[in-house]
């Protein structure tokens, strides 16, 4: 089955989930640093579940799901082996059209959460279409091999050189050849190792005039 590769703001909006083991405290914590608001459905929960619930200002509902307990939601997670409740609360979700993740249950989802590795403002997300979470988490970790603090570095640089391109009028393709020109190696070693005259070259390089890292509000210091 094919997914549709979504990025949701979910900065505020109500979720809540379904259970309160370790499959429910991982998504709640992917969700709360997407700035989710939790509220957390399940007769007992994980000591570490609660911390987390009270440190987010998150919502405990101590008791087992009931239909109802989605309505006001924009996204429910199932976290739970209880299939009642798989279906109950799919069929809910169904009927209200709200996203729903059934842990384990790919059937019963509207939508899957994939591996996800973040540097920065930089997000990869890695996804089997549900067929396998393992071998997407472990690519996802072989990824953070490669990709280290330096490419969010890179990201805020190639933003504030698109406000510039902007406002220079530079045409779609050339922004996209710029672009490329980030991902130069020996630019990407130089931020890593905070080699700000190098940095500063290779922009000059692909500016192909000279440019000031403060007015790119790069760090420097």
């Amino acid at each position: 089955m094919k997914y549709f590769p979504l990025l949701l703001d979910l900065r505020g909006r109500s979720c809540v989930v379904i259970g309160g083991g370790s499959a429910a405290l991982q998504k709640c914590r992917i969700l709360l640093d997407a700035g989710a608001r939790i509220t957390l459905v399940s007769p007992r929960i994980l000591p570490e579940l609660a911390d987390l619930l009270r440190s987010s200002a998150g919502t405990h509902v101590p008791r087992a799901y009931q239909r109802g307990d989605l309505s006001g939601h924009v996204l429910a997670v199932v976290a739970t082996n209880d299939q009642a409740v798989q279906e109950a609360a799919a069929h809910e979700a169904e009927q209200l059209g709200i996203l729903i993740n059934v842990v384990d249950n790919p059937k019963r989802c509207s939508f899957i959460m994939p591996a996800i590795l973040s540097r920065g403002d930089l997000t990869i997300a890695v996804s089997t279409a549900g067929r396998s979470p393992g071998f997407s988490g472990a690519l996802r970790d072989r990824l953070a091999e490669l990709l280290g603090p330096e490419y969010a570095r890179a990201v805020e640089v190639a933003a504030r050189l698109r406000e510039r391109w902007q406002r220079q009028s530079i045409p779609l393709t050339e922004r996209r050849r710029r672009a490329r020109c980030l991902l130069d190696e020996e630019f990407l070693a130089a931020l890593r190792r905070d080699d700000w005259s190098l940095v500063q070259r290779h922009l000059e390089q692909v500016e192909g005039e000279p440019i000031s890292l403060a007015e790119l509000g790069v760090e420097s210091s």
